[in-house]
């Protein structure tokens, strides 16, 4: 992705769940949609869902994510390409609290996905993003032994900041979420290399 600022129109996102071996996989939608149809969509979920819980005042909350991938952008062109079966990896935390820091992976595999993940310090967070990660082999955490073998098998690194501000609507009967995601931002890392935990994320370009 370029380091350059990148902005969109609203995205929609449907979310419905399914358990395959003893793994939540989902059903997930995605659609381009128009600010007409967001205000026409959001009045009429307003009556049958209910905000999601970690909405601000505004109904809305942020999102920050760093993606992982190897020399040849393989998870990009992957997701691109709309391969079957993918897989990535990404730090992520929300409304810029920095004491809530999230390492995930998220698999698609025949349509379905599923996430897994584990919490980690901010001081972990910086160590993994200098590429201090020997300490990760020794970790009883899968996720973190599994991101240390990507690192160092397949030379996976940290790639691209995205940032974003979404508003999500939960309905309890099959578990289904909606999600409106707006003001998308996204930067190379290498060009905010010390600003992934910033409150100034955006304004460092």
């Amino acid at each position: 992705m370029s380091g350059l600022p990148k902005k969109s129109g609203l995205i929609l996102q449907e979310r419905g769940v399914r358990i395959l071996n003893d793994v939540k996989y989902r059903h997930e939608y995605k659609y381009y949609i128009n600010i007409g149809d967001y205000y026409i969509l959001r009045s009429r979920l307003k009556h049958i869902m209910e905000l999601d819980k970690h909405a601000g005042e505004d109904g809305q909350y942020s999102i920050r994510s760093i993606y992982f991938d190897d020399l040849k952008d393989s998870a990009l062109f992957e997701k691109i390409s709309g391969v079957n079966h993918r897989r990535k990896y990404r730090i992520r935390f929300y409304n810029k609290d920095t004491s809530s820091i999230r390492l995930e992976k998220k698999i698609k595999d025949k349509g379905l996905t599923a996430k897994f993940k584990t919490l980690i310090t901010k001081e972990q967070c910086l160590k993994i993003l200098h590429g201090d990660i020997e300490w990760m082999s020794f970790s009883k955490d899968k996720l973190l032994n599994e991101l240390y073998i990507k690192m160092k098998s397949e030379l996976y690194r940290p790639k691209t900041i995205v940032d974003y501000v979404r508003e999500a609507y939960t309905y309890p009967i099959g578990n289904v979420r909606v999600t409106f995601d707006n003001s998308i931002f996204t930067l190379g890392y290498q060009s905010v290399f010390c600003r992934f935990l910033s409150k100034r994320c955006r304004n460092c370009y």
